[in-house]
């Protein structure tokens, strides 16, 4: 099984070669970019690799450089749809003041003298990945890093 510093070193690799920086002389600003017909689309999709276990799980251990629209960017034209979101990296330590999380605690002998608390908030990072393919058949993955909070660590005890 391939170790996770193996694996990055490879991924980036691949982006250092697919995505990398275009020489001055290769580039054509009077260039039309010519539409793939179905047919070539489906052949540059079928040459696309299909992640196993041993990928996902280094995209849940590592965040991957968010570099959504680089490929693209870069005359990579052909995209695969986004890949299912992986959480990645660590859970962000508990913030007890941040009122994204909140709770609204009602006195239960006065319903109407309320106060809202804070539950506390973690956040965690989560990857998508879209592979894209040019029209020589070379490859170039790209990434989008979003992330999502988790409610209940603790609050401040402190009404707001």
């Amino acid at each position: 099984m391939m170790n996770l510093k193996s694996w990055v070193g490879a991924v980036v690799t691949v982006l250092m070669v697919g995505c990398g920086p275009m020489e001055a002389a290769s580039v054509d600003e009077g260039a039309q970019v010519s539409p793939l017909s179905q047919e070539e689309l489906a052949k540059l999709q079928a040459s696309i690799p299909v992640p196993d276990a041993e990928m996902l799980q280094s995209l849940r251990a590592a965040c991957g450089t968010p570099l959504e629209g680089a490929c693209v960017a870069a005359g990579y034209g052909a995209c695969t749809g986004w890949s299912a979101v992986v959480d990645c990296g660590a859970i962000s330590a508990c913030d007890p003041d941040d009122i994204t999380c909140k709770q609204r605690v009602c006195n239960p002998e006065r319903p109407n003298d309320c106060e809202w608390y804070t539950r506390g908030t973690q956040y965690q990072a989560s990857n998508q990945y879209r592979v894209c393919s040019n029209t020589l058949g070379q490859s170039c993955t790209e990434y989008r890093q979003t992330s999502r909070f988790i409610c209940g660590c603790g609050g401040n005890g402190i009404p707001f």
